[in-house]
């Protein structure tokens, strides 16, 4: 396998080429040069201006006596997203990204930009509580083998969603597409991935946690590099907690640190889009850590879980839902046909 060699970007050192597969113990590590912030967080937005200056809003209150530095990746939005936040924000960092990047890609934009100590991923339909971020950013200082951390997440109404979860398998994701996980919250079986029977209020340890909210230490961020910008939307994040873990670090829920999720108000709009997206980030994410054969695999469970859907959406039109059926098929078609040809089409 071979090494690509370590190349400076704004404030950090990593692998030149961040879509090479490494062997991270051959890695040289080496400090931040400068920390002159507690937590960079980094939001990435695409045209979801409402969201984004809610959320923007959130920060002014949850910052607590923290040194943070917000940068905003704009990804070529046209709703005056960059305009608004200049006037009311005018403390956020803007990098104009001029196109769709992608979201890890435009992370990696801010990254190499970032001065904090740790860095923070967030997404604009979030709203972070207040004391949230001290609590996550001194679960990382007291406990230096946790490499990334999360909020206890919860949706409008409060109420809390499983946003920790195991790293996937095709069963796993098959029980997702199906809505098996849904229909059987507790099961051990079908809700797996979302640690079935385990309260989300108490876990602690964790394989994953979603992108939407996440942490990660300086030290973490060090030893593995940034975001691998061939998941152009979805499961980098997955793929991140697995190289944290692999490296010997730990990825944990911090229950005392609260974030609220509006989700998908943006991805709502590319609902179709967004399955596409999903379907070749999960096909990605198998092949590069479980080679062509754990990609064909996922691939029969998905088409076997695509079939079913397709026809259970059908029916959503006999009971008057026919928009919102059309919708859902569109997008299981979107996602049908990514997993019918594969990566290589």
């Amino acid at each position: 396998m071979l090494l690509h060699p370590w190349k400076e970007i704004g404030n950090f050192r990593w692998v030149a080429n961040p879509l090479a597969f490494v062997r991270l113990s051959d890695l040289e590590h080496t400090a931040f040069p400068m920390q002159s912030s507690d937590i960079s967080i980094i939001i990435v937005n695409y045209d979801g201006k409402d969201d984004l200056l809610a959320c923007l809003g959130s920060l002014e209150l949850a910052r607590d006596e923290l040194a943070v530095e917000v940068l905003m990746v704009d990804n070529g939005s046209t709703d005056g997203s960059i305009e608004a936040v200049a006037s009311r924000f005018p403390w956020v960092r803007i990098i104009e990204a001029g196109r769709n990047l992608g979201f890890a890609a435009a992370c990696n934009r801010a990254l190499a930009e970032a001065q904090g100590r740790h860095a923070m991923l967030l997404n604009p339909d979030t709203e972070v509580l207040p004391h949230s971020l001290t609590s996550l950013v001194q679960a990382l200082d007291q406990h230096p083998r946790w490499g990334i951390v999360g909020p206890r997440m919860v949706d409008q109404e409060n109420r809390p969603y499983p946003s920790a979860r195991r790293l996937p398998t095709p069963f796993f994701l098959f029980c997702e597409c199906t809505r098996l996980v849904y229909l059987f919250p507790r099961s051990k079986l079908f809700a797996g991935y979302f640690y079935g029977g385990s309260e989300q209020n108490s876990l602690g340890r964790v394989d994953q946690i979603e992108g939407s909210a996440l942490m990660i230490s300086g030290q973490a961020l060090r030893a593995v590099g940034p975001l691998d910008e061939r998941f152009f939307l979805f499961f980098e994040e997955v793929d991140w907690c697995k190289r944290v873990r692999e490296a010997g670090f730990e990825v944990r829920v911090v229950q005392d640190a609260v974030v609220r999720h509006r989700r998908a108000t943006t991805m709502s709009r590319f609902y179709v889009e967004s399955r596409r997206a999903n379907a070749r980030s999960a096909l990605t994410y198998f092949e590069k850590h479980y080679g062509s054969r754990g990609a064909r695999s996922l691939r029969r469970w998905m088409l076997a879980a695509l079939l079913f859907r397709q026809c259970a959406t059908a029916c959503l039109s006999l009971f008057g839902k026919r928009e919102l059926a059309r919708l859902r098929l569109a997008g299981a078609r979107a996602e049908w046909e990514v997993y019918r040809r594969g990566l290589r089409s």
